[in-house]
This record gives C-alpha cells, structure tokens and sequence, in this order.
C-alpha cells in the first residue's frame, strides 16, 4: 500500500470480518464501538490480534450478548489502510473474549485471537518420523490440523526424526531453527521455507519521510568466524565433520563473523551434541547455524506512520541514518496499532552487517 500523503493526511480506516460478513452490516452495531485494533505479526510466534470494544449505554450492549457474533473458532479478517485504500493484515481465529465490567468505567470487551498457527499448539505428541525431510514432514503436519502447505525443499533426507512429547508447534520450530527456516501461516496455507534475510528490500523507510523512530543495537558478542558440526557414522566407522564461513549478504562494509574476526580474531563454534546421519546433513547444520548467529549483530526496534506492507518475514531498506546503520534488515516482528490516535506500525528487526 501506499503511505499516507503527509501533506494531506487521510484518515485512517479500517474493516473487520467475521465468517466473511463485514461487521459494519451487522444489525448490532458493533463496529461503531471499537476503539482499539491490535495485530501482532511474528515470525516466531503464532500471529495475534486483538479488538476492543467499548460502550457506555447499556442499550448499545446488543453486541456482547450475540452468541452468533463472537464465536470461539470463527474466522476474523482484520482490513487497516487509509481512505478508502485498505488491505488485509491478518486472517486468523477467535481464541478469548475477556470482558470488562466496572462500576466506574465504560464496559469493554477486548475480542482475541490468533492465526491458524494456534492449531500447532494443540496437545502434545511423541512420534517418529522415518525416511523424509522436514520440508515433507512440515507438508504432513500441515494437512492433519487442516491446512494446505507451500513448502521449501530442505534437502536432506532424515532417516529418523523423533518428535519427543511436543506440540507441532515446538516440534517444528524446533526442526526449522535447525536449518534456518521460518515457519508461517497466511490464510490457511502453511508455508515451511528459508529465513529471507538475503532478499532484495520490499519498502524503504527514512526519518525523512515515514519513519518516526529506529534504536537499533550492534554486538558483536557471541559472533564466531566459522561453525563447525561433527558427529559419527556408524555404517562408515568415521567422523563427519561439515564446516561453514559463508554467510548470506545484506550489504554493508562487514558481516558480523568478518568484524568479530578483525576485531578479537578467529572464534569457532563447535557443534557435537546433535547426533549427525550424514555429510549433508552436517553441512546444511554448520551454514545454517552461521546465519543464525551473524543475523543477530545488530537488532533494532522502529515506529512508522501505518503500513500494511510492513510484515514479519519480509526485508526492509532504512535510509538517512548513517553509514554504519543504513541499509537492509530482516522484520522478525510487527505490530499494527490502530486507536482514536491514529494508525502506527512498530517493528522489530535485525542484520548481519554493518
């Protein structure tokens, strides 16, 4: 979406679906009574939201006592833009209901809930998985809580994965920290993939423009030049051994293992605690574990005028900030935040480089 003109600024606006009926053409009247919106995007966590609803009129409480209004399960589509240029931010379901009844207060009603993510979370299971990758075991995870799947080939064929008293969440989470991907929900489709830290910039934000406020934060603490992950192959009675000093490019002078290494010198960080089936495998660890610890030199927190193209698991460009701070980042979390005070985006992320 496009940026509101900050010469002539358009009102925020915003539309909430439930089961796919506007809310705005419900007889009850809701939709005049919210005063707050919150979606919570992560690529980490289940993404959530969360609508507030107030009144002080008893009268024009029709809504809190719908029973077909605000179901737990239902489907919510939360719209936010400006004008009459609006897009969707989050399709999830509806979790909790907490109400709020004071003697001194207006009543409220704050209206949870979260992406399909949630249904990973569903009690917890021991199994085994034999013969596959975990881009394939990711796909049948996917289609047993009901959604379809977009999946990243990984690679790898795992002769055995075990899922040890785990919710698929953690177990999951557990197998794509292993090999740098993210686990993500749109809609109803499960996507298994890559962290993108590498990708070309979606949007660019300057203080000059859109950007009201970025404090990002570089250490160089716990970065390490090489990664190195061993383990034992029974059948070959011979050690396996993968190594990796390659690290994926988001510009900059320096990535975090090339400044930790010019500043302190070498630093290994050896792996031997995870058990190792092959050369691959081991490899793909070793890469995979580099990325993850260089991403980290520099985290920073940002507000924005509200954008709907601000998404967790996307890459941004920031400009106008200096040599040493400007330029890509990954999102690793956003939150849109709409109330009587406007439309505001804050954001986390991160960045190998400098």
């Amino acid at each position: 979406m496009v940026f509101p003109n900050l010469r002539a600024p358009i009102t925020p606006s915003f539309d909430i679906f439930i089961n796919g009926q506007s809310l705005s053409n419900q007889s009850f009247d809701a939709f005049s009574h919210i005063v707050r919106i919150i979606v919570d995007d992560d690529t980490e966590l289940p993404s959530m939201f969360a609508m507030e609803f107030t009144s002080a009129e008893d009268s024009e409480n029709l809504w809190l006592n719908n029973n077909n209004l605000f179901v737990i399960g239902a489907e919510v589509k939360i719209q936010l833009g400006y004008g009459d240029i609006i897009e969707t931010v989050i399709i999830g379901e509806i979790t909790g209901l907490e109400p709020r009844f004071s003697v001194s207060d207006p009543l409220s009603l704050i209206v949870r809930g979260y992406d399909r993510r949630h249904r990973l979370q569903r009690g917890r299971k021991t199994r085994s998985f034999v013969d596959g990758r975990d881009s394939a075991i990711a796909s049948r995870i996917a289609q047993e809580v009901g959604l379809s799947s977009a999946v990243t080939d990984s690679s790898v064929l795992h002769p055995y994965v075990l899922q040890a008293n785990q919710t698929d969440w953690e177990f999951l989470q557990q197998r794509a920290k292993q090999i740098q991907y993210e686990v993500v929900v749109e809609n109803k489709t499960l996507f298994f993939r890559p962290v993108g830290n590498g990708k070309n910039a979606d949007l660019s934000l300057s203080l000059d423009d859109y950007l009201l406020e970025f404090c990002p934060y570089l250490s160089s603490v716990g970065q390490v030049n090489q990664v190195t992950v061993r383990g034992w192959d029974f059948q070959q009675n011979a050690v396996i051994s993968g190594n990796s000093s390659t690290v994926t490019s988001m510009g900059g002078r320096q990535n975090g293992a090339q400044l930790s290494q010019q500043a302190f010198g070498n630093a290994i960080a050896q792996i031997s605690n995870h058990p190792i089936m092959s050369q691959a495998e081991a490899d793909q660890l070793a890469v995979a574990q580099l990325n993850r610890t260089t991403l980290n030199l520099i985290a920073g927190e940002g507000v924005c005028l509200g954008c709907t193209d601000l998404r967790a698991g996307r890459v941004i460009e920031i400009t106008d900030i200096g040599d040493r701070f400007s330029g890509r980042y990954y999102v690793t979390s956003v939150s849109h935040r709409y109330s009587y005070e406007g439309y505001y985006t804050h954001f986390c992320v991160r960045r190998n480089a400098s």
